[in-house]
Formats: C-alpha cells, sequence, structure tokens
C-alpha cells in the first residue's frame, strides 16, 4: 500500500511533525512539480464535471451499444471500430465545449487558487533556491484552460507547454525582475493530453482521447512535453504533487515509477481514506498518501494541500 503519514503511528504529533519536516524540505530547496488530474477542479460537483461525469457521452456510448457501467475510458479501450469511437468523440466535445460557462470563483477553483499563491509565496520566501528551481512545473491531464486563467488572475508569470507550441517549447525559461535584479517563481504548464483554445474552445483533433491506442496518440501528438516531463522529474531534489489523478494512464505512471527509482519524492494528498486502493500495484510502498484531516467530512485536496504549505511556512 502506499506509504501512509497516519497508518501504524501511534504518536500523532510526531506523524506532524515527520510530515512537516518534509515540507521544510520541498519547499525550501526542491524542485516543486504538481500533476493535474480531473478531480482538481472539483470532481463531479466541480466547476467542470469529472470525465465519467459527462452525461451525454455516457448516453452515447449506450446507444452504441458499448459497456457504458464503468466509463467513457474503459467503454473506448474495448472498442475497435473508428467509426463507434469517432461518435463518442464528436459527442464529447459538444458536451464539453457547452461546459465552459465556468467561474474563476467556483469554491473549487478559489481553493485551487490558493495552492498556487502558496506555491508562489513557498517559492518567494526561499532563500537558497537555484534560479531553475524557481520554476514550478504543472503538468496537467486537463483539457481546460483553468490554471493559465487562475495564475493569470494572481498575476504570475506562466506560460503553457501545449501541441502548437511545438516548434518553439521554452521548457527552460524562468521569470527575470530586471529591477529588483532577481528570478521570479514561474509556472510552466504543460498540456500532456492536449487543450481548448484561448476562447475555451476544444477541437476533437487537438486532443488525445480514450481508446485501444492511446499511447500512440500521446506519442504521436505530445511526445515532446511527455519527454520533457520525465526529465523535469528525474531532476535532483524533485518532488511531485499528485492531486485529482485516477492513476490510470499507463505512461504516466510509468513515468512516476522510473523517476522514484532516481529520487523522486511522490506525495499525494486524498480526498478519501480509501483512496490508496487506485494506486497500481508498482507504485505501491512508493508514493507518500496524505490522508484527509477530517475522512467523515472530506475536503478538496487543493485546500488540503496549500492549508500543509501554509504551515510548513509559518
Amino acid at each position: 500500500m502506499a506509504v501512509d503519514f497516519h497508518e501504524n503511528r501511534t504518536d500523532a504529533e510526531s506523524d506532524g511533525d515527520d510530515l512537516m519536516s518534509l515540507f521544510h524540505k520541498v519547499l525550501g530547496s526542491c524542485n516543486i512539480n504538481f500533476l493535474f488530474g480531473a478531480g482538481v477542479n472539483g470532481g463531479p460537483r466541480g466547476a467542470i464535471p469529472s470525465f465519467d461525469n459527462f452525461t451525454d457521452t455516457i448516453t452515447e456510448l449506450k446507444q452504441l451499444g458499448l459497456p457504458y457501467a464503468d466509463g467513457i475510458e474503459k467503454a473506448l479501450q474495448s472498442c475497435d471500430d473508428d467509426n463507434k469511437r469517432r461518435q463518442v468523440l464528436d459527442k464529447f466535445v459538444e458536451e464539453f465545449n457547452s461546459k465552459q460557462d465556468y467561474s474563476l470563483t467556483h469554491p473549487s477553483l478559489v481553493n485551487l487558487q490558493n495552492l498556487l499563491k502558496a506555491t508562489h509565496k513557498a517559492v518567494s520566501l526561499a532563500e537558497n533556491r537555484h534560479p531553475e528551481s524557481k520554476r514550478v512545473n504543472v503538468f496537467t491531464l486537463n483539457y481546460d484552460r483553468i490554471i493559465e486563467e487562475l495564475l493569470d488572475a494572481s498575476g504570475f508569470f506562466n506560460y503553457a507547454l501545449k501541441k502548437e507550441t511545438k516548434s518553439f517549447l521554452p521548457f527552460d525559461v524562468v521569470g527575470y525582475d530586471t529591477g529588483k535584479r532577481a528570478f521570479v517563481p514561474t509556472f510552466a504548464v504543460y498540456k500532456l493530453h492536449g487543450s481548448v483554445n484561448a476562447n475555451r474552445v476544444l477541437d476533437a483533433d487537438d486532443i488525445v482521447f480514450p481508446g485501444q491506442d492511446k499511447l500512440g496518440s500521446v506519442i504521436s501528438n505530445f511526445y515532446e512535453t511527455l519527454f520533457a516531463m520525465k526529465g523535469e522529474l528525474l531532476r535532483k531534489n524533485a518532488a511531485l504533487f499528485v492531486i485529482g489523478y485516477s492513476w490510470s494512464d499507463e505512461h504516466i505512471n510509468d513515468a512516476i515509477d522510473s523517476a522514484i527509482d532516481n529520487g523522486l519524492t511522490v506525495m499525494w494528498p486524498q480526498y478519501e481514506a480509501g483512496d490508496s486502493k487506485l494506486l497500481p500495484d508498482k507504485l505501491k510502498d512508493r508514493v507518500i498518501a496524505i490522508p484527509p484531516a477530517n475522512s467523515a467530512n472530506p475536503c478538496d485536496t487543493t485546500a488540503t494541500l496549500a492549508n500543509l504549505f501554509e504551515q510548513a511556512m509559518a
């Protein structure tokens, strides 16, 4: 099972000290990385529904005779009919584009913005950071531009790495304040599975969509960003915070597994205490699970992590 900071511990105070000690180290000097899945936006009741809560798309699966009960991804993994797959993709894009009227004031997005602000604060305060470690990498599997919009709204220097920037991918850019003569916290947003355009509109040809050859699609269209992600996770003193990810993408899991062998620290705030069952076997005992503070009343894991960041900086 995942390494659990609360499991089999009798001394809660010592338990918290261990966690805070780790956070002090990570926020003080480590290369900070995030991996965001659909749950980062708040899950089923979030600003945008999570993948398997697109009801029109599920209905399309049902009408096409596909096994819809286990969700969109599993249904398409077993579908070898390209025409059916395209019908599902078109329906998903249509439904996705109908749900882009979200507000950045949605409670889950406020929690996410607070996490980004806490991260910016931590990187700003750290005195012994190498210029490269001023860059925070955000690897997102989501198609929306919520991260970019929140960073812009906060006034933080950021740039996105996606399919459209293939000819110029500024992987090593770090912002510099010429007035203060100092490097500034910089957020690099990696769109690993594609992205909407600046108007929040999604095009079916610009994304990775579930299917029997999902990895082939990633390699064909997003190889540079996936390769760069692997390189960032292999950096010395790298730490990865995982939020809202289902652990179901093998190419992502493989990159994490390989980087752990090289010293990567992976921390996973959990929404519910039983979430450890989601981990693939090869990552069990290799990921630090952070259980919810109150199992009876789960809260957004972005809020959990932001609170831990603030405690570590206090």
